[in-house]
């Protein structure tokens, strides 16, 4: 089962309380029913919403969008309370109607893959209104033309995480935090590894430059024209090329410190570019 049909059998099994919850729901079902692909498997729950918020029996168990469209929302009284501005004063409305609109047209990717969540609307009219709803639950939504319908859509982890919760799947929203954390954790062990492997490069690269340089000063003027002090450093490194600063400056006779060897070893590059550039104008 993909994580999206997870969060909608989740969706399915509430039912809000109050009915002003309920019809919240089932408005946003009214909205969205021409787009939703799978109406038929939420009969039941249209049912028993239908039942409770307007105490009407009706068949609700058949198939086209049409039919159920005319059985459920065809009553004038049914419809104007599915339509009054009061449906979505309320917090919880808002979350029942978000919840109604995320199982009539909604989404949602696996988020092992990528954070993309989205619901389908039939009219910019109407995406426009799942938009302003999630705005007030703090979700700032995008709208993009997709063929025919208008995608409501959002792309962040903690969006996606915030809208789950404030819909009820409680669940679902454990795990796909759960799984983004493991992401998380990967993503910076990755970083952290990727960061020693590049200080390593720049150690060895480093390493191997300052050899070369005392290579080039021991073939063209020879280690014993050199000071004491760049003499012994020189032949250190030449000896110890995986050694760092810090343990080249304790193998010192007077042990300096990792600042100390850096400075002689610049002498030393500094000795060996001038001998390159004697060479050069001299060819």
């Amino acid at each position: 089962m993909s994580f999206s049909s997870e969060v909608k059998s989740e969706l399915k099994t509430i039912v809000p309380e109050s009915r002003h919850c309920q019809i919240a729901e089932l408005a946003a079902f009214r909205d969205l029913l021409r787009v939703a692909e799978r109406a038929v498997e939420l009969n039941d729950l249209l049912f028993t919403l239908y039942k409770r918020a307007f105490n009407i029996d009706v068949d609700v168990h058949t198939n086209g969008k049409r039919t159920l469209d005319e059985t459920l929302f065809g009553n004038e009284d049914v419809k104007a309370a599915l339509t009054h501005g009061s449906v979505l004063r309320l917090d919880c409305c808002r979350r029942a109607y978000l919840r109604g609109a995320f199982l009539a047209a909604g989404s949602v990717s696996s988020p092992e893959k990528a954070y993309h969540l989205e619901i389908l609307a039939p009219t910019e009219e109407k995406s426009e209104k799942i938009r302003s709803v999630m705005l007030k639950e703090g979700l700032d939504s995008r709208i993009v033309l997709r063929k025919k319908d208008y995608v409501v859509y959002l792309k962040e982890a903690d969006q996606i995480v915030t809208l789950l919760g404030a819909m009820g799947a409680n669940i679902s929203f454990l795990n796909l935090e759960s799984i983004r954390v493991m992401k998380d954790m990967r993503g910076r062990v990755n970083r952290s590894v990727n960061c020693e492997t590049a200080n390593l490069d720049r150690v060895i690269n480093s390493a191997v430059r300052q050899c070369e340089d005392i290579r080039l000063i021991a073939e063209v003027k020879g280690l014993t024209t050199l000071s004491p002090t760049l003499r012994e450093i020189a032949e250190l490194r030449l000896r110890y090329p995986e050694a760092s600063f810090s343990e080249l400056g304790k193998m010192t006779e007077q042990r300096i410190g990792k600042s100390g060897v850096h400075h002689r070893l610049r002498k030393l590059g500094a000795i060996a570019q001038e001998l390159r550039e004697d060479n050069t104008n001299r060819d």
